[in-house]
């Protein structure tokens, strides 16, 4: 019974949440730190390895659930409107084409004066951090674009009010490419 009774209780709550995921379905697009992934030229025969896409919704919804097991989790959650991160195992003669990618990517952030924080470049790998300041000097989008020695891109957008440490200890917490190796303030 008691089974039945919060199973009913779930499915009348997500039902009620219905009208909230149309009303903000839109509402991370119009935010400065998003980033249009959509528009990326993924090569064809890319193999799609990871696909995360969660809006504030559902970001509260967990939030809510994970707040009395972490609350620096619970906390940094309540904060953002979507968590986009899109992972592609690509054959090593592709790659050239998202680097292209990459760049055209790059250059449209400088222009809407997103700041670089982080750059790697090596042989193999590629990675480039992005922060959005807002008028209130608040971080308000995090880009993540990386290309590692096994051909895999990785693109990672998180688009709110964002706390860096936070950042860094759910990127720990997960082990997220490219979040984890953020270090906190001390």
């Amino acid at each position: 019974m008691l089974k039945r009774l919060t199973a009913f209780l779930v499915i009348i709550f997500i039902v009620t949440q219905i009208p909230c995921f149309a009303a903000d379905e839109n509402q991370y697009k119009k935010h400065p730190g998003y980033v249009d992934f959509s528009k990326i030229q993924i090569p064809r025969d890319a193999e799609e390895t990871v696909e995360v896409f969660l809006q504030s919704p559902i970001l509260k919804i967990v939030a809510a659930v994970t707040e009395s097991k972490d609350q620096a989790l619970a906390k940094m959650l309540e904060n953002l409107l979507l968590i986009r991160v899109n992972t592609f195992k690509l054959h090593p003669t592709e790659t050239a084409k998202i680097v292209t990618e990459i760049n055209r990517i790059e250059n449209m952030l400088h222009k809407q004066k997103w700041e670089k924080i982080v750059r790697v470049k090596d042989k193999k790998d590629r990675a480039n951090i992005f922060l959005k300041i807002d008028d209130n000097n608040r971080i308000a989008g995090l880009v993540v674009m990386a290309i590692d020695d096994d051909n895999e891109a990785v693109f990672v957008n998180i688009v709110g009010n964002i706390d860096m440490d936070q950042v860094a200890k759910v990127g720990k917490k997960f082990k997220i490419e490219g979040l984890e190796e953020i270090e906190p303030e001390k």
